[in-house]
């Protein structure tokens, strides 16, 4: 009651007060929760990056709490034409025209993120360019697309272990060298990861969704690992690449042409997706495959360089099967493993393959084409417990086999000594 009593005047101009106090605290409360300001490119008569009439509020982006904002408008590219400038991020808004964001002597660096996070995102159907020489990342940053226009990227992406993850929508495509240490990446969303460059990094590579697409031969580090989910793909595009190990259950394609090659150059691969395409997967000296599935491609070569391929109680059906080194198969004990060829080469006469854990009538290898017991290449194959000589090819049923098969030839010795001595007591009793 006190509160109505009140003169009308005072009591309106303490509403105002309160609403006025109100707005201030949320408006200081969405600064701490954004934590940044944007400031938008307006110029259309001028490039340089550092003048600040060129921004929105006459000020130019400088700090990690502030975003560089491309938009709609007839503006002119922007060039960065000074270091040591720094962003929280890169936004090209929903309805940005195409933009070529880049720099005065293709030399220059842009650093960006706050130490936490930071980010370069395309919301616009239009597609976008980034041709600064080279972007610092100063946090873990999140590179993306939401719309139906790609990000095309020159830049060298640098930073000490940072994590870059690329969420594409429509595609990204990255010519420069990624070279963040030992930060990882990953690939999200539909849209695909186009990589042509160098990249030295030697973090974990993982594609959780869409692909990553090569766009020229060895985009990855030689030690870099790649983890493919179920649904995703990494596309070799008919070129080649060498990998420190591969796993996941995605499907690691290597193109129609023919001419695409993986090389798993060193460490443990277990692999339970798909091979698909045609081309040439090659295990190294050092490396090994572990199947976690079962696989069908006959238009696949498997070349083992001196490394390791475990069964592991899986069928393997694919085209030729070459040696190149000193290799092992390995069709693990316990398991039941069928590997099936077209043909069986070896690189020279000096090396050979070592099967292990074969059991008869519970694993087999298989070859369509059939070879001479004795000579090149099944006098090279040596099973566990057998020589090169006992290895032979088997026309009825195209099976690779060591003989004699020892229970087999056992059992044999045990019957013919069984009806030795019955033959003895039978021509005694008629004697």
């Amino acid at each position: 009651m006190a509160w109505f009593s009140r003169p009308a005047g005072l009591r309106i101009l303490v509403v105002q007060k309160l609403l006025l106090t109100s707005l201030v605290c949320c408006a200081g409360l969405a600064g701490v929760v954004s934590g940044q300001t944007v400031r938008d490119w307006t110029s259309n008569s001028d490039q340089r990056w550092s003048r600040g009439a060129n921004w929105s509020g006459g000020n130019v982006p400088s700090s990690n709490t502030e975003i560089a904002q491309f938009g709609t408008g007839t503006q002119l590219n922007p060039q960065l034409n000074a270091n040591n400038y720094v962003v929280r991020g890169l936004r090209f808004s929903a309805g940005a025209a195409g933009y070529d964001v880049g720099d005065d002597n293709g030399a220059r660096t842009l650093k960006i993120g706050n130490g936490t996070s930071g980010f370069i995102e395309n919301l616009s159907g239009s597609d976008q360019l980034i041709s600064i020489a080279t972007l610092q990342f100063q946090s873990n940053s999140t590179i993306s697309t939401t719309g139906t226009g790609m990000l095309s990227i020159s830049s060298n992406l640098t930073g000490n272990n940072r994590n870059l993850t690329f969420d594409a929508a429509a595609d990204i495509n990255v010519s420069g060298n990624i070279a963040t240490t030992g930060g990882t990446l990953t690939k999200q969303g539909a849209g695909s990861l186009n990589l042509a460059g160098s990249n030295t990094y030697t973090g974990l590579t993982t594609i959780s969704a869409g692909a990553i697409v090569l766009q020229a031969a060895n985009v990855f580090a030689n030690t870099d690992r790649v983890s493919v989910a179920s649904g995703a793909a990494l596309s070799l595009n008919n070129l080649t690449d060498t990998l420190g190990g591969i796993s996941g259950a995605g499907v690691i394609d290597f193109g129609s042409g023919g001419t695409g090659q993986l090389t798993l150059g060193a460490g443990v691969s277990t692999f339970s997706g798909s091979f698909a395409g045609t081309g040439e997967l090659v295990v190294g000296a050092g490396a090994s495959l572990t199947l976690g599935a079962d696989f069908t491609n006959s238009n696949l070569t498997i070349t083992l360089a001196g490394g390791t391929l475990n069964l592991s109680g899986h069928s393997l059906t694919l085209g030729a099967l070459h040696i190149t080194g000193n290799a092992i198969i390995d069709f693990a004990s316990g398991g039941n493993s069928v590997l099936s060829t077209t043909s069986l080469g070896f690189g020279n006469t000096g090396i050979g393959l070592t099967v292990k854990n074969w059991a008869d009538a519970a694993d087999y290898f298989y070859s369509q084409t059939g070879y001479g017991q004795g000579s090149a290449p099944l006098n090279q194959v040596t099973f566990t417990g057998w020589t090169g000589a006992d290895t032979k090819w088997q026309a009825y049923d195209h099976q690779i086999t060591p003989v004699p098969e020892p229970r087999f030839y056992g059992a044999g010795l045990v019957l013919l000594a069984a009806g030795l001595l019955l033959w003895r007591r039978q021509h005694r009793a008629l004697a």
